[in-house]
Protein backbone atom coordinates (compact mmCIF):
# COMPACT_ATOMS: atom_id res chain seq x y z
CA UNK A 1 0.00 0.00 0.00
CA UNK A 2 1.29 3.55 -0.94
CA UNK A 3 1.63 6.71 1.53
CA UNK A 4 -0.26 9.64 0.52
CA UNK A 5 2.28 11.40 -1.03
CA UNK A 6 3.04 8.48 -3.03
CA UNK A 7 -1.25 7.76 -4.12
CA UNK A 8 -1.53 8.09 -7.70
CA UNK A 9 -3.69 10.44 -9.02
CA UNK A 10 -6.16 10.31 -12.00
CA UNK A 11 -8.82 7.72 -12.64
CA UNK A 12 -6.73 4.46 -12.83
CA UNK A 13 -5.12 5.88 -9.88
CA UNK A 14 -8.10 6.22 -7.86
CA UNK A 15 -9.44 2.87 -9.16
CA UNK A 16 -6.04 1.26 -8.12
CA UNK A 17 -5.90 2.34 -4.50
CA UNK A 18 -9.86 1.88 -4.21
CA UNK A 19 -8.96 -1.76 -5.06
CA UNK A 20 -5.87 -2.25 -2.73
CA UNK A 21 -8.32 -0.94 0.12
CA UNK A 22 -10.81 -3.38 -0.34
CA UNK A 23 -8.79 -6.32 -1.09
CA UNK A 24 -6.69 -5.57 2.55
CA UNK A 25 -9.71 -5.15 4.51
CA UNK A 26 -11.54 -7.69 3.24
CA UNK A 27 -10.93 -9.90 5.47
CA UNK A 28 -11.71 -8.49 8.68
CA UNK A 29 -14.83 -7.55 7.07
CA UNK A 30 -16.02 -11.10 6.72
CA UNK A 31 -14.39 -12.38 10.13
CA UNK A 32 -16.62 -9.21 11.71
CA UNK A 33 -19.54 -9.91 9.21
CA UNK A 34 -19.51 -6.43 7.64
CA UNK A 35 -20.51 -5.82 3.97
CA UNK A 36 -18.87 -3.33 2.07
CA UNK A 37 -21.45 -0.10 1.02
CA UNK A 38 -19.20 -0.18 -2.35
CA UNK A 39 -16.95 -2.94 -3.05
CA UNK A 40 -15.88 -1.99 -6.46
CA UNK A 41 -15.81 1.64 -8.60
CA UNK A 42 -15.15 2.26 -11.92
CA UNK A 43 -13.90 5.66 -12.00
CA UNK A 44 -12.67 4.95 -14.98
CA UNK A 45 -16.63 5.71 -16.82
CA UNK A 46 -18.69 8.16 -17.06
CA UNK A 47 -20.73 10.00 -13.92
CA UNK A 48 -23.99 8.65 -12.84
CA UNK A 49 -26.22 11.84 -11.63
CA UNK A 50 -29.59 10.39 -9.50
CA UNK A 51 -32.90 11.85 -9.60
CA UNK A 52 -35.40 11.10 -6.93
CA UNK A 53 -38.59 12.79 -5.85
CA UNK A 54 -42.51 12.95 -5.65
CA UNK A 55 -44.25 11.50 -8.51
CA UNK A 56 -45.49 14.28 -11.30
CA UNK A 57 -42.23 16.58 -9.80
CA UNK A 58 -40.89 16.94 -13.08
CA UNK A 59 -38.03 14.41 -13.03
CA UNK A 60 -38.61 12.82 -16.28
CA UNK A 61 -39.70 16.66 -17.75
CA UNK A 62 -36.73 17.67 -16.42
CA UNK A 63 -34.20 14.78 -17.93
CA UNK A 64 -36.31 14.99 -21.38
CA UNK A 65 -35.18 18.82 -21.27
CA UNK A 66 -31.44 17.90 -20.17
CA UNK A 67 -30.96 15.58 -23.49
CA UNK A 68 -33.17 17.44 -25.87
CA UNK A 69 -35.04 14.50 -26.19
CA UNK A 70 -38.53 12.70 -25.20
CA UNK A 71 -36.51 9.44 -23.49
CA UNK A 72 -38.48 9.08 -20.56
CA UNK A 73 -42.33 9.20 -20.51
CA UNK A 74 -44.38 12.17 -18.92
CA UNK A 75 -47.61 12.47 -17.11
CA UNK A 76 -49.21 14.08 -13.57
CA UNK A 77 -49.78 10.67 -12.57
CA UNK A 78 -47.32 7.88 -12.06
CA UNK A 79 -45.95 6.97 -15.61
CA UNK A 80 -43.08 4.22 -14.45
CA UNK A 81 -42.36 2.40 -11.17
CA UNK A 82 -38.60 1.31 -12.79
CA UNK A 83 -35.10 2.61 -12.06
CA UNK A 84 -34.29 3.67 -15.63
CA UNK A 85 -29.97 4.08 -16.90
CA UNK A 86 -29.55 6.35 -19.84
CA UNK A 87 -26.50 5.48 -21.25
CA UNK A 88 -24.87 6.74 -24.24
CA UNK A 89 -24.68 4.29 -26.81
CA UNK A 90 -24.03 4.21 -31.11
CA UNK A 91 -27.71 2.97 -31.85
CA UNK A 92 -30.99 3.35 -30.02
CA UNK A 93 -31.91 0.22 -27.27
CA UNK A 94 -33.79 -1.05 -24.53
CA UNK A 95 -32.99 -4.20 -21.30
CA UNK A 96 -34.50 -5.01 -18.77
CA UNK A 97 -34.33 -7.01 -15.96
CA UNK A 98 -31.13 -9.74 -15.42
CA UNK A 99 -29.55 -8.61 -19.18
CA UNK A 100 -29.75 -4.51 -18.00
CA UNK A 101 -28.36 -5.40 -15.12
CA UNK A 102 -25.05 -6.95 -16.99
CA UNK A 103 -25.02 -3.98 -19.18
CA UNK A 104 -24.05 -1.85 -16.30
CA UNK A 105 -20.66 -0.91 -14.41
CA UNK A 106 -19.57 -3.50 -12.08
CA UNK A 107 -20.03 -1.53 -8.96
CA UNK A 108 -24.04 -1.73 -9.48
CA UNK A 109 -24.05 -5.70 -9.36
CA UNK A 110 -25.20 -6.04 -6.19
CA UNK A 111 -28.64 -4.27 -7.40
CA UNK A 112 -29.28 -8.34 -7.72
CA UNK A 113 -28.91 -8.61 -4.19
CA UNK A 114 -32.25 -7.00 -3.52
CA UNK A 115 -34.04 -9.41 -5.42
CA UNK A 116 -36.03 -10.34 -8.49
CA UNK A 117 -38.69 -8.45 -7.82
CA UNK A 118 -36.56 -5.51 -8.10
CA UNK A 119 -34.24 -6.68 -10.97
CA UNK A 120 -37.66 -6.84 -13.10
CA UNK A 121 -37.79 -3.28 -12.65
CA UNK A 122 -34.03 -2.40 -13.73
CA UNK A 123 -33.98 -0.77 -17.19
CA UNK A 124 -30.95 0.73 -18.92
CA UNK A 125 -32.26 2.77 -22.10
CA UNK A 126 -29.43 3.44 -24.72
CA UNK A 127 -29.18 6.28 -27.06
CA UNK A 128 -27.39 8.30 -29.41
CA UNK A 129 -27.26 11.79 -27.67
CA UNK A 130 -24.46 13.76 -27.44
CA UNK A 131 -25.94 14.87 -23.49
CA UNK A 132 -25.09 11.09 -22.44
CA UNK A 133 -21.76 11.08 -23.55
CA UNK A 134 -19.87 12.23 -20.55
CA UNK A 135 -22.97 11.49 -17.88
CA UNK A 136 -25.25 8.72 -16.94
CA UNK A 137 -28.75 9.42 -15.92
CA UNK A 138 -30.64 7.02 -13.76
CA UNK A 139 -34.48 8.15 -13.37
CA UNK A 140 -36.28 6.49 -9.96
CA UNK A 141 -39.72 6.05 -9.41
CA UNK A 142 -41.85 8.44 -7.51
CA UNK A 143 -41.61 8.52 -3.80
CA UNK A 144 -45.65 8.27 -2.80
CA UNK A 145 -47.83 8.99 0.42
CA UNK A 146 -50.04 5.38 0.55
CA UNK A 147 -52.52 5.64 3.28
CA UNK A 148 -52.28 1.71 3.74
CA UNK A 149 -49.58 1.22 6.23
CA UNK A 150 -48.78 -2.28 4.57
CA UNK A 151 -48.48 -0.86 1.34
CA UNK A 152 -45.02 -2.35 -0.26
CA UNK A 153 -43.34 -2.03 -3.12
CA UNK A 154 -42.37 -5.88 -3.42
CA UNK A 155 -38.67 -4.73 -2.29
CA UNK A 156 -36.53 -2.93 -0.15
CA UNK A 157 -37.31 0.82 -2.46
CA UNK A 158 -35.20 2.72 0.62
CA UNK A 159 -32.41 0.03 0.33
CA UNK A 160 -31.92 0.34 -3.36
CA UNK A 161 -32.22 4.19 -3.36
CA UNK A 162 -29.29 4.09 -0.63
CA UNK A 163 -27.06 2.19 -2.79
CA UNK A 164 -27.86 4.20 -5.79
CA UNK A 165 -26.80 7.51 -4.04
CA UNK A 166 -23.92 6.03 -2.48
CA UNK A 167 -22.23 5.13 -6.11
CA UNK A 168 -23.84 8.07 -8.07
CA UNK A 169 -21.52 11.44 -7.97
CA UNK A 170 -24.66 13.69 -7.79
CA UNK A 171 -28.47 13.39 -6.32
CA UNK A 172 -31.24 15.58 -7.37
CA UNK A 173 -34.37 15.05 -4.98
CA UNK A 174 -36.86 17.14 -6.55
CA UNK A 175 -40.12 18.73 -5.11
CA UNK A 176 -43.26 20.64 -6.70
CA UNK A 177 -45.56 23.19 -5.66
CA UNK A 178 -48.04 20.78 -5.21
CA UNK A 179 -46.06 18.26 -2.71
CA UNK A 180 -43.78 20.92 -1.14
CA UNK A 181 -41.72 18.20 1.31
CA UNK A 182 -45.12 16.29 2.68
CA UNK A 183 -45.03 13.07 0.72
CA UNK A 184 -44.15 9.87 3.55
CA UNK A 185 -41.68 8.59 1.36
CA UNK A 186 -39.56 11.59 0.54
CA UNK A 187 -39.17 12.47 3.77
CA UNK A 188 -38.72 9.25 5.01
CA UNK A 189 -35.99 8.96 2.32
CA UNK A 190 -34.26 12.50 3.44
CA UNK A 191 -34.15 10.97 6.74
CA UNK A 192 -32.86 7.54 5.91
CA UNK A 193 -31.22 6.18 2.78
CA UNK A 194 -30.36 10.12 1.22
CA UNK A 195 -28.52 10.78 4.52
CA UNK A 196 -24.96 9.56 3.87
CA UNK A 197 -24.96 11.73 0.69
CA UNK A 198 -25.55 15.14 1.63
CA UNK A 199 -22.52 16.25 0.43
CA UNK A 200 -23.99 15.36 -3.08
CA UNK A 201 -27.37 16.07 -2.49
CA UNK A 202 -28.89 18.87 -4.04
CA UNK A 203 -32.36 20.19 -3.75
CA UNK A 204 -34.73 21.30 -6.41
CA UNK A 205 -38.31 23.12 -6.06
CA UNK A 206 -39.65 22.70 -9.34
CA UNK A 207 -41.97 23.90 -11.53
CA UNK A 208 -41.71 27.23 -9.72
CA UNK A 209 -43.50 28.70 -12.77
CA UNK A 210 -46.91 27.34 -12.58
CA UNK A 211 -47.39 29.42 -9.47
CA UNK A 212 -50.22 32.29 -10.24
CA UNK A 213 -48.46 34.73 -7.97
CA UNK A 214 -45.94 35.78 -5.49
CA UNK A 215 -47.67 34.89 -2.35
CA UNK A 216 -48.75 31.45 -3.67
CA UNK A 217 -44.93 30.75 -4.54
CA UNK A 218 -43.96 32.72 -1.08
CA UNK A 219 -46.69 29.53 0.82
CA UNK A 220 -45.17 26.90 -1.33
CA UNK A 221 -41.78 27.52 -0.58
CA UNK A 222 -42.42 28.43 3.00
CA UNK A 223 -44.18 24.85 3.77
CA UNK A 224 -41.29 23.06 1.72
CA UNK A 225 -38.31 24.93 4.42
CA UNK A 226 -40.50 24.19 7.06
CA UNK A 227 -41.10 20.10 6.40
CA UNK A 228 -37.18 20.04 5.28
CA UNK A 229 -35.99 21.84 8.76
CA UNK A 230 -38.14 19.05 10.34
CA UNK A 231 -36.06 15.93 8.42
CA UNK A 232 -32.67 17.26 7.54
CA UNK A 233 -29.57 17.62 10.54
CA UNK A 234 -28.76 21.06 9.88
CA UNK A 235 -29.09 24.05 11.69
CA UNK A 236 -29.15 26.12 8.68
CA UNK A 237 -31.30 25.03 5.67
CA UNK A 238 -28.98 23.95 2.27
CA UNK A 239 -30.03 25.76 -0.38
CA UNK A 240 -32.55 25.36 -2.33
CA UNK A 241 -33.06 25.73 -6.10
CA UNK A 242 -36.17 27.29 -7.34
CA UNK A 243 -36.51 25.85 -11.26
CA UNK A 244 -38.85 25.74 -13.95
CA UNK A 245 -39.24 23.03 -16.82
CA UNK A 246 -37.68 23.73 -19.89
CA UNK A 247 -40.82 24.46 -21.60
CA UNK A 248 -42.00 27.83 -23.15
CA UNK A 249 -44.39 29.46 -19.96
CA UNK A 250 -47.68 29.25 -20.08
CA UNK A 251 -49.84 31.43 -22.31
CA UNK A 252 -51.19 33.38 -19.29
CA UNK A 253 -49.42 36.38 -17.67
CA UNK A 254 -47.54 35.58 -14.85
CA UNK A 255 -46.60 38.40 -11.60
CA UNK A 256 -43.28 36.49 -11.22
CA UNK A 257 -40.00 37.04 -12.50
CA UNK A 258 -39.17 33.77 -14.29
CA UNK A 259 -35.86 34.95 -14.46
CA UNK A 260 -33.93 33.94 -11.44
CA UNK A 261 -35.50 29.97 -12.24
CA UNK A 262 -34.48 29.93 -15.62
CA UNK A 263 -30.71 30.79 -14.12
CA UNK A 264 -30.64 28.20 -11.26
CA UNK A 265 -31.76 25.76 -13.60
CA UNK A 266 -28.98 26.00 -15.84
CA UNK A 267 -26.64 26.06 -12.29
CA UNK A 268 -28.09 22.75 -11.81
CA UNK A 269 -27.29 21.49 -15.42
CA UNK A 270 -23.85 23.26 -14.91
CA UNK A 271 -23.58 20.64 -12.02
CA UNK A 272 -24.57 17.51 -13.91
CA UNK A 273 -22.43 18.64 -16.64
CA UNK A 274 -19.75 19.01 -14.39
CA UNK A 275 -20.31 16.22 -12.08
CA UNK A 276 -17.08 13.98 -13.85
CA UNK A 277 -14.68 16.44 -12.25
CA UNK A 278 -16.01 15.11 -8.90
CA UNK A 279 -15.40 11.76 -9.36
CA UNK A 280 -12.74 10.62 -7.87
CA UNK A 281 -12.87 13.01 -4.94
CA UNK A 282 -16.73 11.32 -4.39
CA UNK A 283 -15.48 8.13 -4.99
CA UNK A 284 -12.61 8.53 -2.10
CA UNK A 285 -14.81 9.90 0.22
CA UNK A 286 -17.37 7.23 -0.28
CA UNK A 287 -14.27 4.95 0.59
CA UNK A 288 -12.91 6.55 3.64
CA UNK A 289 -16.84 6.31 4.89
CA UNK A 290 -17.33 2.76 4.43
CA UNK A 291 -13.64 2.02 6.34
CA UNK A 292 -15.06 4.30 8.89
CA UNK A 293 -17.91 2.28 9.10
CA UNK A 294 -16.31 -1.04 9.02
CA UNK A 295 -13.69 1.01 11.86
CA UNK A 296 -16.79 1.67 14.09
CA UNK A 297 -18.62 -1.98 13.35
CA UNK A 298 -15.80 -4.09 14.86
CA UNK A 299 -15.29 -1.32 17.69
CA UNK A 300 -18.67 -1.95 18.60
CA UNK A 301 -19.30 -5.31 18.08
CA UNK A 302 -15.58 -6.17 20.03
CA UNK A 303 -17.24 -4.28 22.97
CA UNK A 304 -20.99 -5.48 22.76
CA UNK A 305 -19.21 -9.23 22.54
CA UNK A 306 -17.11 -8.28 25.56
CA UNK A 307 -20.04 -7.32 27.45
CA UNK A 308 -22.47 -10.49 26.09
CA UNK A 309 -20.10 -12.77 27.50
CA UNK A 310 -19.58 -11.53 30.91
CA UNK A 311 -22.94 -11.82 30.86
CA UNK A 312 -23.58 -14.76 29.71
CA UNK A 313 -20.53 -16.08 31.96
CA UNK A 314 -22.13 -14.05 35.15
CA UNK A 315 -25.52 -15.44 34.18
CA UNK A 316 -23.86 -19.38 34.10
CA UNK A 317 -22.19 -18.83 37.73
CA UNK A 318 -25.45 -17.36 39.26
CA UNK A 319 -26.95 -20.25 38.02
CA UNK A 320 -24.35 -23.29 39.19
CA UNK A 321 -24.09 -21.03 42.42
CA UNK A 322 -27.86 -21.13 43.21
CA UNK A 323 -27.27 -25.05 42.85
CA UNK A 324 -24.50 -25.29 44.87
CA UNK A 325 -26.29 -23.39 47.28
CA UNK A 326 -29.24 -25.41 47.82
CA UNK A 327 -27.30 -29.01 47.56
CA UNK A 328 -25.84 -27.76 50.35
CA UNK A 329 -28.36 -26.68 52.24
CA UNK A 330 -30.05 -29.40 51.41
CA UNK A 331 -27.52 -31.33 53.31
CA UNK A 332 -27.43 -29.76 56.30
CA UNK A 333 -30.91 -29.86 56.53
CA UNK A 334 -30.90 -33.58 56.29
CA UNK A 335 -28.11 -33.64 58.93
CA UNK A 336 -30.38 -31.93 61.64
CA UNK A 337 -33.63 -33.28 60.78
CA UNK A 338 -33.41 -36.45 58.14
CA UNK A 339 -30.73 -39.26 58.15
CA UNK A 340 -27.59 -38.14 59.34
CA UNK A 341 -24.32 -39.69 58.39
CA UNK A 342 -23.35 -40.98 61.80
CA UNK A 343 -26.64 -42.92 61.58
CA UNK A 344 -25.15 -44.93 58.34
CA UNK A 345 -24.06 -47.04 60.79
CA UNK A 346 -27.22 -48.17 61.99
CA UNK A 347 -29.87 -50.67 59.88
CA UNK A 348 -30.17 -51.47 56.33
CA UNK A 349 -33.14 -49.24 56.60
CA UNK A 350 -31.81 -46.19 57.21
CA UNK A 351 -29.07 -46.32 54.94
CA UNK A 352 -32.19 -46.74 52.13
CA UNK A 353 -33.36 -43.55 53.44
CA UNK A 354 -30.39 -41.82 53.51
CA UNK A 355 -29.83 -42.96 49.64
CA UNK A 356 -33.74 -41.47 48.97
CA UNK A 357 -32.43 -38.37 50.97
CA UNK A 358 -29.65 -37.62 48.81
CA UNK A 359 -31.43 -38.32 45.57
CA UNK A 360 -34.22 -35.87 46.58
CA UNK A 361 -31.52 -33.00 47.67
CA UNK A 362 -29.57 -33.42 44.20
CA UNK A 363 -33.19 -33.07 42.08
CA UNK A 364 -33.85 -30.37 43.66
CA UNK A 365 -30.95 -28.61 43.41
CA UNK A 366 -30.75 -29.51 39.89
CA UNK A 367 -34.39 -28.46 39.39
CA UNK A 368 -33.33 -24.88 41.51
CA UNK A 369 -30.29 -24.80 38.82
CA UNK A 370 -32.12 -25.15 35.61
CA UNK A 371 -34.81 -22.36 36.56
CA UNK A 372 -31.96 -20.11 37.46
CA UNK A 373 -30.15 -20.38 34.51
CA UNK A 374 -33.78 -20.10 32.49
CA UNK A 375 -34.73 -17.07 34.38
CA UNK A 376 -30.97 -15.90 33.33
CA UNK A 377 -31.25 -16.75 30.21
CA UNK A 378 -34.40 -14.43 29.58
CA UNK A 379 -32.83 -11.80 31.76
CA UNK A 380 -29.63 -12.00 29.03
CA UNK A 381 -32.27 -11.99 26.44
CA UNK A 382 -33.97 -8.80 27.83
CA UNK A 383 -30.05 -7.51 28.38
CA UNK A 384 -29.16 -8.25 24.71
CA UNK A 385 -32.85 -6.15 23.27
CA UNK A 386 -31.25 -3.13 25.76
CA UNK A 387 -28.19 -2.91 23.87
CA UNK A 388 -29.38 -1.21 20.84
CA UNK A 389 -32.65 -0.16 22.68
CA UNK A 390 -30.80 3.40 23.01
CA UNK A 391 -26.99 4.90 21.89
CA UNK A 392 -25.55 4.36 25.03
CA UNK A 393 -23.32 1.42 24.19
CA UNK A 394 -22.20 4.03 21.48
CA UNK A 395 -21.87 7.04 23.40
CA UNK A 396 -19.74 4.94 26.10
CA UNK A 397 -17.18 3.67 23.30
CA UNK A 398 -16.95 6.61 22.15
CA UNK A 399 -16.83 9.08 24.68
CA UNK A 400 -13.55 10.16 24.28
CA UNK A 401 -14.00 11.49 20.38
CA UNK A 402 -17.34 13.25 21.80
CA UNK A 403 -16.36 14.71 24.49
CA UNK A 404 -13.95 16.74 22.21
CA UNK A 405 -16.99 17.48 19.92
CA UNK A 406 -16.60 18.45 16.42
CA UNK A 407 -17.29 14.37 15.42
CA UNK A 408 -21.15 15.17 13.60
CA UNK A 409 -19.70 12.57 11.55
CA UNK A 410 -19.68 9.76 14.29
CA UNK A 411 -23.33 10.02 14.76
CA UNK A 412 -24.35 9.51 10.66
CA UNK A 413 -21.67 6.29 11.11
CA UNK A 414 -23.31 4.89 13.72
CA UNK A 415 -26.88 5.46 12.19
CA UNK A 416 -25.61 3.53 9.23
CA UNK A 417 -23.74 0.78 11.00
CA UNK A 418 -26.33 0.40 13.96
CA UNK A 419 -29.46 -1.71 12.27
CA UNK A 420 -27.15 -4.44 10.54
CA UNK A 421 -25.68 -4.84 13.62
CA UNK A 422 -28.08 -5.56 15.98
CA UNK A 423 -29.31 -8.25 13.17
CA UNK A 424 -25.71 -9.92 13.23
CA UNK A 425 -25.62 -9.31 16.85
CA UNK A 426 -28.61 -11.23 17.67
CA UNK A 427 -27.70 -14.29 15.33
CA UNK A 428 -24.29 -15.45 15.88
CA UNK A 429 -22.61 -13.02 18.24
CA UNK A 430 -20.56 -15.92 19.77
CA UNK A 431 -18.96 -15.93 16.35
CA UNK A 432 -17.77 -12.43 16.47
CA UNK A 433 -13.94 -11.64 17.10
CA UNK A 434 -12.64 -11.67 20.33
CA UNK A 435 -9.83 -9.84 19.49
CA UNK A 436 -9.03 -7.05 16.76
CA UNK A 437 -6.59 -4.58 18.00
CA UNK A 438 -4.37 -4.72 14.55
CA UNK A 439 -7.33 -4.55 12.15
CA UNK A 440 -8.23 -1.42 13.62
CA UNK A 441 -4.88 -0.21 13.67
CA UNK A 442 -4.60 -0.95 10.19
CA UNK A 443 -7.92 0.19 9.28
CA UNK A 444 -7.22 3.76 11.16
CA UNK A 445 -3.58 4.33 9.44
CA UNK A 446 -5.90 3.99 5.65
CA UNK A 447 -8.44 5.93 6.40
CA UNK A 448 -6.02 8.91 7.30
CA UNK A 449 -4.14 7.83 4.09
CA UNK A 450 -7.61 8.06 1.91
CA UNK A 451 -8.16 11.41 3.12
CA UNK A 452 -5.19 12.85 3.04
Amino acid sequence: MRNAQDRPNGAQGCEALVRGLYDRHSGTAERFGYTFRRESVSPGGTPMVLFAGNHSSGKSTFINGLVGADVQDTGVAPTDDSFTFLVHGESDGETVGAAAIDALPRELKRLEEFGPSLVARIRVRTRNLDALRDVTLVDTPGMIDSGDKSFSRGYDFFGVLAFLAEVSDLVLMMFDPEKPGTTGEAVEALKGPLSGSFFKLRILFNKCDLFSGIYDYARAYGALCWNLARVLPFKDLPKIYNCRLAVAPPSNAKTIDLADFDRLREEIVGEIRSAGEKRSDNIRMAVAKDLSCLEMHVRMALRIRRALARRLLGSRLLSAGVAVLLAAAGVAVGEAWGVSVSTLHGSLAAKGLFAVQCIAIAAFAAFAGFAARGISRMEFNRYLKRIFADDSFFQAEYVRELSLGGRDDLAEYWQMVKPPLERLVEVRWRELPRFGFFALRRLRADILRIKG
